[in-house]
């Protein structure tokens, strides 16, 4: 009797193991959300966010309790995309309120690039380079004329 408790249970425990399959998403890309760069020389990290824009854009962004950085690109997979006009913008603010706000303008070597993409769990990141002038308010003693963000980098999920 002994043996055929033992022979079911070795059996039931070979038959149970097998059925289940190993889901190893092995990427060799890690998600973990985030977005940080350097502003003016000190490291700056904001909340991490993604947004579709019209038929063929992204928005990715990063928001802070005092400033939000946004950039729209037609993302077509790995490349750099150079950024001009408005496609990028960064606002200060105070509360929910635009006490700042700053474009990119004319072509001035602000880039974004995504580096890396999980195609099975839509996940991109990336590096950027920013370069602002400041367009609100037009003359200020207090917010400076010029902002730039170097070696910045995101990790994001692609809007669905």
């Amino acid at each position: 009797m002994k043996k055929i408790t033992f022979t079911i249970l070795a059996l039931a425990t070979v038959l149970f193991s097998s059925c289940f399959k190993d889901n190893n998403n092995n990427t060799g890309f890690y998600y973990d959300p985030y977005f940080v760069a350097e502003r003016n020389g000190l490291a700056v990290y904001a909340y991490p966010g993604s947004a579709k824009v019209g038929a063929d854009s992204i928005q990715v962004s990063g928001r802070g309790n005092d400033a939000a950085v946004r950039m729209n690109f037609k993302y077509t997979g790995k490349g750099t995309y150079a950024l001009v006009g408005n496609q990028a913008k960064y606002y200060q603010l105070v509360g929910n309120d635009t006490v700042s706000r700053y474009n990119i303008g004319v072509a001035n070597g602000s880039a974004v690039e995504v580096t890396a993409i999980d195609s099975i769990n839509k996940v991109i990141g990336g590096k950027f380079t920013l370069k602002f002038k400041r367009t609100f308010p037009a003359t200020s003693s207090t917010y400076p004329d010029s902002v730039k963000f170097l070696k910045g980098q995101f990790v994001i999920a692609l809007p669905r």
